[in-house]
C-alpha cells in the first residue's frame, strides 16, 4: 500500500495515537505540529522509525493561513498525493459567555474551525489525486451538547460539525468527509491534560474512553466506503442523558 495521510496535531495526545494507528496500517505520514516539545517529537519518531513507512514532521501554526498553505503545498510536493486528511488540531478554553473576549473567541475559532476549513481546501488538489480520498474531522461531544462553561469551544465544535456536512455534500462523490465526536478520552500518563471530564455517573456505560476507542472509529470510517457526512459520537452514551 502506498497511501499518505496528513494528521494535524499528530505528534501528541490523541493525534499521536491516530498517527500510530495509521503507521501500523502502512500509511506514509505528514504530521503537522506547532507547540509539541522535543520530548514529544522524539517519542513519536521513535515509534514511527520501527515502521516501514515514510514520514515527515512539519512545524506550522495553523492559525497562520499563509504558513499553512505553504506547508500543505510542501507536503503535496513531497508525497504527491493525499489519501487521508485528519483534521485533529484543536484548542480548548474554559470561558463562559460572560467572560468571553474577542481575542479568545478569535483564537479558538481560528484553530478549531477556520484552520479545518482551509487545511481541507489547501489539501484539495492533492486529495483529488488519490483513488479513494477521505477527510476525517475530530469534533467533540461539546459540538453535540451545550457546554456553557466552554462557550467558544462548544460553539467552534458545533460549527465544525456543520462544516463536515457541507464539505461532504460539496466534495461528493470523489471525497468522503466524516467527523468523530469524542467524549471524555483518558490518555494514560496524561490524565491531567483531560479538560471537562464528564461525571462518570452521567455516562451510561459507566466508564471513560481511551485512544483505542478513537482509532477504532477512524478505522470504521476509513473502511466504510458508503458513509459520508456523518458524525460518529464516541462517548459511552453520554448524549443519551
Amino acid at each position: 500500500m502506498d497511501k499518505t495521510a496528513i494528521v494535524t496535531g499528530g505528534i501528541r495526545r490523541l493525534g499521536r495515537y491516530i498517527s500510530y494507528y495509521l503507521a501500523d496500517n502502512g500509511y506514509n505520514l505528514a504530521l503537522i505540529y506547532n507547540s509539541s516539545s522535543l520530548q514529544e517529537l522524539a517519542k513519536t519518531e521513535q515509534y514511527l522509525q520501527q515502521k516501514n513507512i515514510r514520514y515527515k514532521f512539519y512545524k506550522c501554526d495553523v492559525k497562520d493561513l499563509d504558513a499553512l498553505k505553504i506547508t500543505i503545498n510542501a507536503i503535496g510536493k513531497e508525497f504527491e498525493k493525499i489519501d487521508l486528511l485528519v483534521n485533529n488540531s484543536g484548542i480548548i478554553r474554559k470561558v463562559s459567555f460572560e467572560e468571553l473576549t474577542p481575542e479568545v473567541f478569535d483564537e479558538v475559532m481560528n484553530v478549531n474551525l477556520r484552520a479545518v476549513l482551509f487545511t481541507s481546501q489547501f489539501a484539495l488538489p492533492y486529495l483529488q489525486k488519490a483513488e479513494e480520498p477521505s477527510i476525517i474531522v475530530i469534533a467533540s461531544l461539546g459540538g453535540l451538547q451545550n457546554w456553557t462553561s466552554y462557550f467558544p469551544y462548544s460553539l467552534s465544535k458545533t460549527a465544525v460539525i456543520k462544516l463536515t456536512k457541507l464539505m461532504a455534500k460539496g466534495l461528493a462523490p470523489k471525497i468522503r468527509v466524516n467527523a468523530i465526536a469524542p467524549g471524555t478520552i483518558i490518555i494514560e500518563g496524561e490524565e491531567a491534560g483531560t479538560p471537562g471530564k464528564s461525571p462518570i455517573d452521567k455516562i451510561p456505560l459507566k466508564k471513560y474512553g481511551n485512544p483505542e476507542d478513537i482509532t477504532k472509529a477512524v478505522d470504521f470510517l476509513l473502511n466504510s466506503k458508503y458513509v459520508t457526512g456523518q458524525v460518529l459520537p464516541v462517548e459511552g452514551g453520554r448524549t443519551l442523558n
